[in-house]
């Protein structure tokens, strides 16, 4: 069996596409607003094992906004992005930003913890998915985005912050905001003047 890949930064093309994919959200209409924290190591989770985890609470997630859909609810596309971190000393998470229809936070809180209780099989979570508004999604990105390779920092005009080694994959970004979609809708990022 192939070993995962492993990366001890985020890469300029993928901190861009990441970026552009906040951007194209917000230039559609459907801004990113809710941020997800997931710490793996309160859920009792190896860090190598946190990205498969990951995946599979992505999956189910992505399904049931789909499956809202095919009800005939309003809840448009899944767009969201996740980053990895695993600091040094300090736990492997991962934060995870989306949009969220109007008036169904709730529901989508309540359906990601279900979503994680059911696949560790826990109970009680107890503080390791943590649930907070996102006001400025550039900002936010900026933040989640710290764990980008120093030499390309101020690039992006901001600081980098060393995230530890990921094995696995380090960024996820939905198709409905990634580099695909953006070329079918002919978007173009906007230059500052």
């Amino acid at each position: 069996m192939p070993t995962k890949p492993t990366t001890a930064a985020i890469g300029p093309k993928q901190a861009a596409r990441a970026f552009h994919a906040v951007r194209f959200a917000n230039d559609n209409g459907q801004a990113l607003n809710l941020h997800v924290t997931i710490n793996f190591r309160i859920l009792g989770i190896v860090p190598d094992e946190a990205g498969e985890l990951f995946r599979e609470i992505w999956a189910r997630v992505s399904r049931w906004y789909a499956y809202q859909r095919s009800k005939g609810r309003a809840f448009g596309s899944f767009d969201a992005y996740a980053v990895h971190e695993h600091p040094e000393g300090g736990a492997r998470n991962v934060h995870w930003v989306m949009r969220v229809p109007d008036g169904a936070r709730a529901e989508v809180e309540r359906v990601i913890c279900e979503r994680v209780g059911k696949l560790t099989s826990l109970d009680c979570l107890g503080r390791a998915i943590h649930f907070q508004d996102v006001g400025a999604a550039g900002t936010l990105a900026k933040y989640t985005l710290k764990g980008i390779d120093p030499a390309y920092a101020a690039h992006f005009h901001m600081r980098a912050v060393p995230q530890g080694f990921i094995s696995g994959r380090r960024i996820t970004i939905s198709r409905s905001i990634g580099f695909a979609a953006r070329q079918r809708a002919g978007w173009k990022r906007r230059r500052a003047s």
